[in-house]
Formats: C-alpha cells, structure tokens, sequence
C-alpha cells in the first residue's frame, strides 16, 4: 500500500542532504532513474517511503529551463516495465517558487529482490551493485520467515527449547542475551552476546511467535530428547 506523503512533507525533504531515502537526478540524468527506483525498492524497510526527485540539482534547486514533467512521467514508466517484479512507485508533481520538479515515491519491497539488470542497494548516499553477500540476502527475504528473522538481526530475541516428552511439551528458555546473528534459507545462527558463542539451528525446526512480555520476538526451537 503506498504511503501518502503530503506536498508539505516532500517540499521539506527537497533540501534535505542525500541519505539512504533520498536521491535528486535531472531530467537529463535518466540513465540513473530505474536503478535509483531499484535501489531503494531493494533497500528500504518493508513500506517506508523513498524519494527520487527528478528535475532537481544536488543542491535541491529545481532545475530551469522548465521540462515537460509529464513527458518526464512517460518516460519514467517506460523504463520502469522493465523491472521484475515491479515496484510499488507514486509520482507527484512539485511546485516551488513558479517551477515545477517531480517526486517519486518509491517504497521498501516485500517482493525483494528487484531486477533490471544488475540488483542494486543503498550504501550511504549511493546506489551500488549489491555484493553476493548482499544479493543473497535479498533472495533469503523472500522467504516469510527468513524475512522476519533477518529484520530482527543484531537484537536480543527470546528463544525457547521445545522438547515432546512422554507427558506433554517440555520448554527452557536459553540465556536472556540472546542475539540473532545471521540467518539464510537453510539455518538461523543465534549469538550469546555475554559469551560470543554461536549456535546453528535448521530452519525447518524454527517457529515463529512474538513474546508479549518483553515486546520481542520468540523463536521455538524443536529439540528432540
């Protein structure tokens, strides 16, 4: 669902330094639109709003003489067809002191990875080509659960030890500094961050829930006795 940003807040970003969320091209710069889109579609958290504004120098000064932003608009989604699977994008026209600059907001994709050509992301205030590093995990997020876990990357998570006994269930909950470390399509490697050890458990035997008391995730680990 795309975020409605008000002319008020993008006028307010339109000076802002170029970050991770904001990037300024010219009309004559179009080379670098579909991998700007691409970049931020690939990097952002799941549905925060990117901005590419087109038609304006690095300065945030809309460029003159004036060019026929809707032509601009054809163009750009023309060469916006060609990426896999599309992105969620909004274009809004701008106006500021008589001239006239377009906005697109892109957003954070859960449909990640997105491809038109080489996969992009953000590195500063750069599009770059992602690494294999990078590009893997990209792929790992379009599983649900690898997503999730991979969000919550580098915090304390609850993790509990779920063990079938004669009787029932039997539960423990491992050391309260818990950390996720990494994750892939395969295996989630959690970190005690108190002693640095690591433990490697297959995805297959992770389930998902949210551990209400402490506002966190849990992670249950099937264990067999």
């Amino acid at each position: 669902m795309l975020v409605e940003l008000s002319d008020e807040d993008l006028l307010n970003r339109l000076t802002n330094f170029e970050d991770h969320f904001i990037e300024r091209k010219t009309c004559g710069d179009h080379k670098d639109w579909v991998k700007t889109v691409v970049a931020f579609a690939n990097s952002a958290p799941d549905g925060y709003p990117c901005i590419l504004f087109i038609g304006v120098k690095n300065d945030g000064e809309i460029e003159a003489p004036q060019q026929n932003l809707d032509s601009v608009q054809k163009t750009l989604n023309t060469k916006l067809k060609d990426v896999y699977p599309a992105p969620a994008y909004l274009p809004k026209i701008l106006t500021k002191d008589a001239r006239q600059a377009l906005a697109v907001i892109v957003l954070g994709s859960e449909l990640r990875p997105h491809f038109s050509g080489p996969a992009y992301v953000r590195k500063g205030s750069e599009s770059i080509s992602a690494s294999d590093e990078q590009f893997n995990e990209l792929i790992v997020r379009r599983n649900s659960k690898a997503n999730r876990i991979l969000e919550c990357k580098g915090r304390v998570v609850t993790v509990i030890n779920v063990m079938q006994v004669p009787y029932g269930l039997q539960t423990s909950q491992w050391a309260e500094f818990t950390t996720i470390f990494d994750c892939n399509q395969f295996w989630v490697t959690f970190e005690n961050r108190t002693s640095g050890t690591k433990e490697s458990i297959p995805l297959d035997r992770v389930d998902l829930s949210f551990d209400d008391a402490k506002g966190r995730l849990r992670v249950e680990v099937r264990r067999a006795l």
